[in-house]
């Protein structure tokens, strides 16, 4: 859902910042999001973020999901899941529902898992 708006998230619609190009800013977007350049910043997104393989992230991320191929130093507020592939490499701080972790992956960090059928979760979440 969009963050201010609360529409749905568009499927094909994803905004991609390409390898070779390099990124400082804030975005917020209400569709999924692709860095296989590098980016720093701070993202929100009512979707999907994917850090590619040749992606670098610096930053914080507030997001539905997120992948992780490349490298990411900061911290993520994933509503639902955040998941590691081979290769991966995370130092900072993680607060989701769901975290997946492929063998291969370097994780220098903090992971709090917030149970979604909590109290504090569903008012986050309204």
């Amino acid at each position: 859902m969009d963050v201010k708006k609360g529409k749905e998230v568009q499927p094909n619609y994803v905004n991609r910042i390409c390898v070779d190009t390099q990124m400082v800013g804030d975005m917020e977007t209400q569709h999924d999001m692709r860095i296989d350049g590098s980016y720093e910043g701070n993202v929100r997104t009512a979707g999907r973020l994917v850090i590619g393989e040749t992606g670098r992230y610096k930053g914080t991320v507030q997001c539905k999901f997120l992948d992780v191929w490349g490298e990411y130093v900061g911290t993520v507020n994933a509503a639902e899941v955040v998941s590691f592939k081979m290769g991966a490499i995370f130092d900072g701080e993680i607060h989701t529902e769901k975290l997946m972790m492929e063998l291969g992956v370097v994780f220098n960090g903090k992971c709090v898992m917030h149970d979604p059928n909590s109290a504090d979760s569903k008012a986050k979440s309204e």
